[in-house]
């Protein structure tokens, strides 16, 4: 019995074989990372809240941080976040810009609303009015979001704009206006919550993990492939002399 599975089935092997085994891998990494960012919610939430006033925003990790802030909202100006999912309905999340009863301006997310009947009919956001005081944590986000183009967002002199993606130094360009860095995303018991049901992670550690089982598992298959048709391709056939 001699092994030969000749250069198309090896040629083959050799490149979707490293393909599956690095897919497997990216996917236990990704576990990791969210079990991680899991475990510094639960740090986080579980402390009090603290006025964003003592923040450091430039230094100091400030992901999932209860924060404290009074001011005011600018119901005229704000941003719908594009393609939000609420369950299983389409929606915009809702940043409004905030300014703080100490000068601080930043945004505010206040959570979903649905999509309209149509694209072109965008929601109704109910204004929050007077000197409110909210609390929420602090979101930062964990990598670039997926876009299905690359497609440029339409400005116009019209509010609200709708936006892909969160991008505080644009929008501090587009409001004039110096913001920090990252947006607060509201908590349900504060004023001008809508609905404010917000994910740890958009994918559980679990499924990560039984993605990475499918690759190996696929890797795996491949090499018993590559096996078996490199014997069976130089196993005499009974009638064979």
């Amino acid at each position: 019995m001699r092994f030969s599975p000749g250069w198309k089935m090896t040629l083959f092997t050799a490149l979707l074989l490293p393909l599956l085994l690095t897919l497997g891998s990216w996917q236990l990494d990704r576990e990791a990372e969210k079990i991680e960012l899991q475990s510094l919610h639960e740090r986080r939430t579980s402390s009090a809240p603290v006025p964003v006033e003592e923040l450091d925003w430039q230094v100091g990790d400030v992901a999932y941080q209860p924060v404290i802030l009074t001011g005011q909202f600018d119901n005229e100006h704000y941003l719908l976040l594009d393609n939000r999912i609420q369950d299983g309905r389409v929606g915009y999340e809702v940043l409004m810009p905030f300014k703080t009863s100490s000068g601080q301006r930043l945004i505010v997310n206040r959570g979903w609303v649905a999509q309209g009947a149509t694209r072109e009919q965008l929601p109704v956001v109910v204004p929050v009015q007077d000197t409110v005081t909210v609390s929420g944590s602090v979101y930062v986000p964990i990598s670039e979001p997926f876009l299905l183009s690359d497609a440029q967002e339409v400005q116009t002199n019209e509010w609200p704009r709708v936006v892909q993606k969160i991008d505080v130094t644009a929008w501090s360009e587009l409001l004039q206006t110096p913001l920090l860095p990252h947006t607060v995303r509201i908590s349900q018991a504060s004023p001008g919550a809508l609905t404010a049901h917000w994910p740890t992670v958009n994918m559980e550690p679990e499924k990560h993990r039984g993605y990475a089982v499918q690759w190996f598992a696929m890797a795996a298959a491949l090499l018993l492939m590559y096996v078996y048709f490199g014997i069976r391709r130089n196993t005499p056939k009974p009638n064979d002399e």
